[in-house]
């Protein structure tokens, strides 16, 4: 989620869909020099949000992951409320490009943007982490483009919708409420998957009439939950996109990662032994938006195994024993924009489900007592926000309702434990206030 993919909001609806429908350099970069034949400019951003967190707390003994689940410090009662200062959908950002003109059929790029939270724990005075997110070197001519180095993979084409539609200067999702480290969520865990920023080589095809396709190998990640921890070919990922008159955008992207590990397991006699494991991640998402004068639709759906909603986690994507799950989810969102006020209103709503294995425990155990923790099963999420504009700054005000719910488990006789005399289904549900404001250039 590169800054240069921002749009500004128009003076008229039909103009933001020339910002809206790829990525690409700022065009409020500032320029800071040039030496050489090298163009150095500046561009990047500050936010801060207040998030405040209404609703139930996390069911007892049901494990909270990021963008599944919202842990913190209970009432009595099993109520939850937090207030946090935190960033939005995107941190804090203080980027540089350089670019060079070799020859008229060859340009260079340098690319490094510092990423900045603004809060972390809640431990007063321990600043924030800075992470280089972008970090690369690209080469272009005509035969189109080589980069290298660290930027957003090729999963990022539900979230740029997500961004472009409605929480592009907000937060959305906060992830969770304990920890407010890093960027929101916006729509992902929530029918999107999360971009990574992660080290790898990307060929881009030029633009051709609106087709361009785009194929990488990255850096490939573990799996600790399932003893996943061995990755001998690197993470392969493709996208296609394709815009019609700079008013309709769709995408399609998909990745592949083998996985491998052991894990013990207990053979006929009884006795422990190593098992070796050898399995392939892989996932797909497909959608697009389109702009028809002030007002813009989209949405994107996404599908895979080991392909949980902030990509490889290892709480929801594998096992105990190392085989990954399926999971699927989809979101659509709408805005209005009101020229007169640089005003956008925009919601939406979107869902994820994650399916149990088929040899993972069901609502009781093999002895008939109740299990728990339980799986997650569903997340489903709405939202409703404005954004304004009033010269570089953007204000956000959202609300986002955010309900989780697990999978059943058995309510076991007080007086006989092989006994089921009810099932419990584990539910939270949570709602969100955000007001902040972004300052870009």
């Amino acid at each position: 989620m590169s800054p240069g993919w921002r749009s500004r909001l128009p003076a008229a609806g039909l103009a933001l869909a020339t910002g809206i429908l790829g990525p690409g350099r700022a065009d409020a970069e500032i320029p800071l020099g040039q030496a050489a034949g090298w163009h150095l400019s500046t561009d990047g951003r500050v936010n801060a949000f207040l998030s405040v967190a209404a609703g139930t707390g996390l069911p007892a003994q049901e494990q909270a992951v990021l963008g599944a689940g919202t842990a913190d410090t209970p009432t009595s009662t099993n109520g939850l409320t937090a207030t946090r200062i935190r960033n939005g959908l995107l941190t804090s950002i203080l980027g540089f490009t350089g670019t060079k003109e070799v020859n008229p059929n060859f340009n260079v790029t340098a690319r490094i943007a510092l990423w900045m939270n603004i809060s972390g724990s809640r431990t007063q005075n321990v600043a924030g982490d800075v992470d280089p997110r972008e970090l690369y070197a690209k080469i272009e001519g005509r035969w189109g483009s080589l980069l290298a180095g660290s930027d957003s993979d090729l999963s990022r084409g539900g979230t740029l919708v997500d961004m472009r539609i409605a929480h592009e200067y907000g937060l959305g999702s906060p992830c969770a409420t304990r920890d407010a480290s890093g960027t929101g969520c916006g729509m992902v865990g929530f029918g999107a998957p999360f971009p990574w920023f992660d080290p790898g080589l990307v060929y881009s095809t030029p633009d051709l009439s609106g087709l361009q396709l785009s194929l990488g190998i990255y850096d490939p990640a573990t799996v600790d939950n399932g003893k996943l921890d061995r990755t001998p070919l690197p993470r392969v990922e493709g996208e296609v996109k394709f815009d019609v008159h700079e008013m309709i955008h769709v995408f399609a992207s998909s990745f592949w990662q083998v996985m491998e590990g052991t894990v013990q397991e207990v053979d006929a006699a009884g006795m422990q032994v190593a098992k070796d494991l050898h399995t392939n991640a892989w996932g797909a998402q497909a959608g697009g938006m389109v702009a028809l004068g002030p007002i813009l639709l989209g949405g994107a759906a996404c599908g895979g195994t080991g392909y949980s909603p902030l990509a490889v986690q290892s709480a929801l994507t594998a096992d105990t024993q190392g085989v990954l799950r399926n999971s699927r989810g989809a979101f659509a969102l709408g805005a209005v924009l009101i020229d007169a006020l640089r005003l956008k209103v925009a919601g939406g709503l979107g869902v994820w489900h994650l399916d149990k294995n088929k040899d993972e425990v069901g609502t009781m155990n093999a002895s008939g007592a109740p299990t728990n923790p339980q799986l997650l099963e569903q997340n489903f999420g709405w939202t409703v926000g404005m954004y304004q504009t009033t010269g570089p700054v953007h204000f956000a005000l959202e609300y986002f309702r955010a309900d989780s719910t697990w999978y059943p488990l058995g309510v076991a006789s007080a007086t006989n434990p092989i006994v089921t005399v009810g099932v419990l289904t584990p539910r939270q549900a949570v709602n969100f206030a955000n007001a902040g404001l972004t300052l870009v250039w």
